[in-house]
């Protein structure tokens, strides 16, 4: 287990346990949100990080600039340091999507940073994997407040999985599901109160642990001050943009979908368009397929998504698996872009007309994507994004979030 210890103030102080450890660039969604949750409560709290030391983790504790402290846990055996990480994967999985077994048994064993959590006023767990901690947490400090934040609930996301999978692969997402649905209702009844980011996950929380207090805070998305990239469209070669960790299965496969049976008919029909992929870790079978098919462009990791928002004409979200409100929509939402996309990747925003379309039938897609390119509806986008501010801008949700953590200490 190492420590950075980085400074402290006078606020109260809150442990978060975390999968990640936040740093400008952070090249997934729940990363960027991650950016936001703290800049959000940075005015209300001193923030201490533990985490699991994984390669990832190490290199942002190591430039990490904001002043707090990041603690991260080894833990011993095959697993530590992040070894192995499809092995860990895997015992993840039937542990019940637990974060991985080296760190449990670091609890387990008070191997854990015990005393930073002692001295915490309130502790929260970002992502299911991490509270899977709580019990051990809350057995150890009964009079601590726990809070969990569900980035989605993990037992719909494999549940989804094995719906749209076939095979093996069907049987072994099942598997997952019914392994993590137990845990993860474990999980809950430890916590004080669960942050849900839409009211549907919010019921299906609540459907699995009606004890627990669940409150929805809608995410803070959007550029933080300073960040944000003037529209600068070129008409002329229209872009198509989808942005996402291409290492993500949910991910990956919605642009493969996108790839083979919607962007053949929008080239065909307009060639001067270019479909931009920006997301970083794509599997070699994508970098083929996008090399093979026209006006494709692959970026890999990119410091800011900012200019690729501000040159897209149009978003798309082709997702169709995975659980909880997607980050990606409401970021291009949030900057102007006309948005098509499935039903799941437009689950738990329930704005009025601030999509395009919603649709899971590749023509129906094409066809929306082809409408915006030859005459997109800017008054329509500028509508969302108004609608998307009120309800996901950083303000809002800043002073909800420092609402629910300061009602749930007053409660302790």
């Amino acid at each position: 287990m190492t420590s950075n210890a980085l400074g402290s103030g006078s606020r109260p102080m809150l442990a978060s346990v975390t999968k990640y450890i936040p740093h400008a660039g952070i090249p997934h969604a729940g990363g960027q949100y991650l950016l936001s949750h703290y800049a959000a409560l940075q005015p209300a709290f001193d923030t201490t990080f533990i985490a699991p030391d994984t390669s990832d983790n190490r290199a942002a504790s190591a430039r990490f600039g904001h002043g707090e402290r990041t603690t991260l846990v080894s833990g011993r055996g095959l697993l530590r340091g992040g070894r192995f990480k499809a092995l860990g994967d895997l015992e993840s999985a039937w542990a019940g999507s637990a974060v991985t077994r080296n760190v449990r048994q670091a609890f387990q064993r008070g191997e854990a940073p015990w005393r930073t959590l002692e001295e915490a006023e309130l502790i929260e767990f970002q992502w299911s994997e991490m509270m899977a901690l709580a019990p051990l947490v809350r057995a150890r400090l009964p009079r601590t407040p726990l809070v969990g934040i569900a980035h989605d609930v993990i037992t719909q996301r494999w549940n989804r999985a094995a719906q749209t999978s076939a095979g093996p692969m069907r049987a072994a997402f099942r598997m997952a599901a019914r392994r993590s649905a137990p845990r993860e209702t474990r999980s809950f009844s430890a916590l004080d109160a669960v942050i849900a980011f839409s009211d549907k996950d919010a019921a299906l929380i609540r459907s699995m642990q009606p004890s627990v207090r669940v409150e929805t805070v809608l995410p803070g998305l959007g550029p933080l001050p300073g960040n944000a990239v003037a529209r600068c469209e070129d008409r002329t070669a229209p872009i198509v943009l989808f942005t996402g960790a291409l290492n993500r299965a949910d991910n990956h496969n919605g642009v493969v979908w996108f790839l083979e049976r919607v962007w053949p008919r929008v080239v065909s029909e307009f060639p001067a368009a270019r479909f931009v992929i920006a997301g970083a870790h794509p599997r070699p079978a994508l970098a083929r397929l996008a090399e093979r098919l026209p006006r494709v462009e692959l970026t890999g990791f990119v410091d800011s998504l900012e200019p690729y928002y501000a040159a897209a004409t149009v978003f798309v979200a082709p997702i169709f698996t995975g659980a909880g409100v997607k980050f990606k929509t409401l970021d291009a939402m949030l900057r102007s872009v006309p948005i098509v996309s499935t039903p799941v990747g437009a689950e738990g925003i329930d704005g009025p007309d601030v999509f395009v379309a919603v649709t899971a039938e590749a023509d129906s897609f094409a066809s929306a994507v082809l409408e915006t390119l030859r005459s997109p509806d800017v008054d329509a986008a500028a509508r969302a994004a108004r609608w998307a501010e009120a309800h996901y801008g950083l303000g809002a949700f800043g002073q909800r979030l420092r609402g629910v953590y300061e009602d749930v200490l007053r409660a302790a």
